[in-house]
Order: structure tokens, then sequence, then C-alpha cells
């Protein structure tokens, strides 16, 4: 019962921000209005002027002696009724023409705020956000249903507002016509209406439910093709099957029950307003024969019917059709909504730091307020010292690299460079001053000497080179047909997994960062390269601070400073030497690896 409440009050609430959105183009909104008014009453003269034609050609036949030819007769009879017809419906149908280019406008216009408004959002958003949220998820978020907004917004409220002034006009002829066939006529549409309103409530439900199917099916999706040598590797294709196919059967049912509600009451209204047709013509031949009415008044409330008629159809078709589009608005709306990260308090720029100097005191960090994850985190990293982070997986190595880059905001404590609180510097200034490589190598479509200069679009094709010689990189894109201007993307390249770090690395160097963060940077290529690499970043991080993050130990013997991290907590800190001496839980580690070389 709470979760319908919470439903049509969020609903409401969604279609008055939505509505917010659209008056934000006022001025073509009132143009769309009056165009609207003026095509609706042009469409409403219309029915009278045939009627007009009717009455005079009986009253003509009545008088008619032979006396001109047929021609004449008609000429002089029906002909400025007819002239005043053809008028009105030219007119109408270039109202309707101006109205539904201008709609077409405010639509795309609504979308393409909406895409900006998106597009910079997500740059906002914190990294835990994308933690708990799947991509694909947030890719249909954006595609599908602000596809589904658009096209509502171009087609369907145009419909919509149509309809609806196309009704008023209507019901104001037919009340100057005819009051008692107007209450015949206004009964069936009554009924008609108030099925409506049933229908829509129920298939709102069922249109929400297939915007967030639609969404896992994405996010499923995305994890099937990305992983899908993973799958095969392990015999898992069956499976990966089934459990996209679970997905689509709710997907199929939630869409068949939404669709079944929105088309079945086509139908239903139809009959209803044939209903009202015969009443109509059976009430209008008895007040024809009373003399009530004249047959030419007779006929144009026949023709008000299927006026009146047709747009309670269509608005009860496009009701439940922008059901579909406040669920999708809804699920936009939520992403819009999402808290961003704190905004930058700048009372420093990181400019301003130029050694080096790194201290956490007292950090205390926890993804969830509830469930602290490092509890009290103090060390003091020297100008242009290398500090290894060590530990077993999960154990908060990453973690504690993330908080450095302000991936996320410390709970307690502060992290200082250079004795400036990160919090007081932007985050372009602090990032501005990092170089990182992570194990995860990404690549954007691009030719390989923009991926490397993508820390430093400026940097010119010697330093280019200069850098990818230095990440021993060089030689393989020699080799390739394309060298430098090789297009390539993370996703897809002729290139190896070990080649892509190589890249990435390359990458890092020539930004030349006063800080350096390798978090696993040679975990995918041989011994013999990552022994090279080593030399490279030896090379590189001479005059810079710099993070290495290593599962094997062998390749950080000459740090100056490593920590062990374990639970969050860092639970041994020295050199390689003196942490051997401690027979602790780092020698422990070291011994396991090398028992297992030899």
């Amino acid at each position: 019962m709470n979760t319908k409440k919470t439903t049509s009050s969020s609903m409401k609430k969604t279609t008055r921000r939505l509505l917010g959105r659209l008056l934000e183009q006022r001025a073509k909104i009132i143009l769309v209005i009056i165009t609207a008014i003026l095509s609706c009453v042009t469409y409403a003269l219309m029915p009278i002027f045939s009627g007009q034609v009717i009455d005079k050609l009986i009253q003509g036949l009545k008088l008619y002696d032979g006396s001109i030819t047929v021609p004449a007769f008609l000429y002089q009879t029906i002909l400025i009724p007819v002239m005043l017809l053809t008028a009105v419906a030219i007119a109408s149908a270039l109202l309707a023409f101006v109205q539904q280019r201008i709609v077409a406008s405010v639509g795309e216009n609504l979308t393409l705020s909406l895409r900006k408004e998106i597009n910079e959002k997500v740059t906002k958003l914190p990294l835990k956000f994308f933690d708990s949220h799947q991509t694909g998820d947030i890719l249909s978020r954006v595609t599908n249903d602000l596809e589904k907004v658009s096209e509502v917004m171009q087609t369907g409220l145009m419909q919509f507002i149509y309809s609806t002034l196309t009704i008023i006009v209507t019901i104001i002829a037919m009340l100057w016509l005819n009051p008692v066939l107007t209450a015949i006529v206004l009964l069936s549409v009554g009924i008609a209406a108030f099925m409506t309103g049933v229908v829509s409530k129920k298939s709102q439900q069922y249109f929400a439910e297939n915007q967030k199917m639609l969404g896992e099916i994405n996010a499923r999706a995305e994890e099937l093709y990305t992983g899908n040598s993973i799958i095969k590797v392990f015999n898992y294709q069956q499976e990966a099957i089934n459990s996209i196919l679970e997905v689509n059967e709710k997907q199929y049912k939630a869409v068949r029950k939404a669709e079944f509600f929105n088309y079945s009451i086509y139908p239903a209204i139809r009959f209803l307003n044939q209903l009202g047709f015969i009443a109509t013509a059976i009430a209008g031949g008895v007040f024809v024969i009373q003399g009530r009415i004249t047959i030419g008044v007779a006929q144009a409330f026949l023709q008000y019917v299927n006026q009146i008629s047709e747009p309670v159809t269509q608005s009860s078709y496009v009701i439940n059709s922008l059901q579909a589009a406040l669920a999708g608005a809804q699920r936009v709306f939520e992403l819009l909504d999402e808290d961003e990260e704190i905004p930058d308090k700048i009372v420093m720029k990181g400019s301003s730091c130029t050694d080096g100097r790194v201290n956490f005191e007292h950090v205390q960090f926890g993804y969830l307020p509830d469930k602290v994850l490092m509890k009290d985190i103090s060390f003091d990293v020297k100008p242009n010292e290398m500090i290894a982070i060590v530990g077993p997986t999960g154990g908060g190595k990453t973690t504690l690299i993330n908080l450095l880059m302000r991936f996320y905001e410390i709970n307690k404590g502060k992290i200082t460079i250079d004795g400036v609180n990160i919090k007081d510097m932007s985050r372009y200034e602090l990032r501005h001053m990092i170089g990182m490589v992570l194990q995860d190598t990404w690549l954007f479509e691009g030719t390989i000497a923009e991926n490397i200069a993508y820390g430093k679009p400026d940097a010119t094709m010697e330093e280019i080179i200069e850098a990818a010689k230095a990440a021993r990189c060089h030689h393989f894109i020699k080799t390739l047909a394309e060298g430098y201007e090789t297009v390539i993307s993370g996703e897809a390249s002729h290139i190896s997994q070990g080649q892509m770090q190589l890249l990435t690395i390359a990458r890092a160097m020539l930004a030349n960062p006063m800080i350096m963060i390798l978090d696993e940077a040679t975990s995918s290529v041989d011994t013999r390269t990552e022994v090279e690499i080593q030399k490279a970043m030896y090379s590189i991080m001479r005059g810079k601070t710099s993070f290495v993050i290593a599962h094997r130990l062998s390749t950080i013997k000459n740090a100056n400073l490593i920590l062990v991290v374990k639970d969050g907590d860092i639970i041994e800190t020295g050199t390689h030497k003196s942490l051997l001496k401690q027979n602790g839980f780092y020698a422990s580690l070291y011994n396991s690896q090398f028992e297992q070389a030899v």
C-alpha cells in the first residue's frame, strides 16, 4: 500500500518537474497553444459550414424550377459556404503544420538540455556512485529512458494538447447548436474518460517496471559482452544465456501487461464512441422530424461526434504513452538528483605545492558511515621518496591511493601535500599534480599518439616519442603499419594487453606529474618487459614522490618506505631489509613468494 502511494506521489512530482522544464520554453509553448486553439476553432467550424451547405442545397432543391443550369444553380446556392469550408480546412492544416514544427523543436530542446545536464552530472558524481550502480543501467537511463521522454514530448504532447483543445472547442460548438444532443454525446465521452483514468493508473505501474527491467537487461548484456572470453573459458555460455533470458522474461511480462492496458483501452473507447454516434443519430433524426433542428444541424452533430470521439480516443492512448515517458523521466531525474562530489573549497591552489611531501594524519575512512575500514592511518612521505604499499587483496591498498586522489572523502583526519590540506585544493589542481597508472588499462578510440598525449594534449611528437621510448613501447609502435597514427581503443585493438599497459605508462610519463602512482602497473607484462619498465620507472621517478602498489615484492626492494596494509590498517612500516628483520607479516609474504619462485 505504501509503495503505491510513494509511486503515485513520485509520478506527480515527476510530472510537475517535467512541465517545469517545458515551461522554460514558455514563448514556444504559448505559440503552440495559440496555434492549436486557432486550428481547433477552424476544425470545429467545418461541420457548421458543411451543415449550411446541406441546408442551403435542400432549400434550393425545393425551389429549383429548371430555369437555370445545374452548375449555375449550385454556384448561386452553395458557393459561399463551400468557399468558407475550403478556407477553414486549409487554415486548419497550415496551423497544424506550424504547431507540429514548434513542438518538435520544444521536444528536441528539452532532450538536448537533459543530455547536457546528464553529461555534466556524470563528471560530478563520486566514485561510490559508480561502485553501487551497474554501467548498463546508467546507460539505459541516458539512452532508452531519455529517448522515451523525447519521443512522447515530440509526438504525444502535441496530440494531447490538440486533443484536449479540440474536445473543449467542439463541446462549445455543440452547446451552441443544441444542448440536449450535446448532453447525449458528453455522456458517452464521460464514460470513456472514466475508463481512461482507471486504465492509466494501472498501466503506470507496469511501464515503470518495464523501464527498470530494460536497465537491468542493458546491465546484463554489457556484462555478457565485455566478459565474453571469460564466459567461454569456463564453459559458462548456457548459464549466461539463462541469466539474460530470465531478465528478458521479466521485461517481456512487464511490457506485455503495460502494452495490453495501453492498447486495450483504444478499441474499448472506440466502441463507446460508436454507441454515442448511434444514440446521437437516433436523437437527431427524432429532432429533425419534430422540426426542432435542420438536417444540416443533425449531420453537423454526427460530424462532431466523430470529431470529439477521435480526440478522446487519441488522448486516452497518449495518456497511457505518457506513463512510459514519465517512468523514463523519473529514472532520468533520479540520476540528476544523485549526490555530487563535495564542491571544491579553494583556499590555496595546488600549483603552490612543488616539493611533493605527503602526510596522512589520523585518517579515518569507511565506504559506509557505520562500517569504518581505516580507523587511524598516519604516515609521512618525504619529497622524492618511493613508497611501496603491499598487503593481501582487499586490505585497503588501492583505497589508500583513492583517498589521496580524493575519489572518496575521508571521515576524519586530514591528508596534506606540502602542508596544504587536499580539501583546500580544487580537484583539478590536485589531480594535475598526480600521475596514475592503473592495473586495468583504459585507452580511448584514437591514435596511439593521441592516447599517449591524453594528459598533455599540446605535447610535440618528439615528446611523445621520448615518453614512448622511456616506457619501452617505441619499438613495437614502429612495427605497426601506421606507427604512432595507428587507431586503437580500449575494447577492440590489435595490440596485446601488455602493450596497452606500456602505453598507459608512457601516458603518465609524458604528463610529468609531481607525484606518481603505480597501481599494479606491471601486472600485465612479462618478466623481461617488467625489468625494462622498472629501469624506466626508476629514471622517470627520479625527483618525484612515487607510490607503488605491488604484489610482486621483488619489484619494490629499493623503496624508501614500505607500508604493509591489512584490513584497512598499516600494520608494519620500514624498508625491505628492516621489515625482513622484523620477521613479521611482510617477511611471511616475501618468503612465500620466494618459495613459489623457487
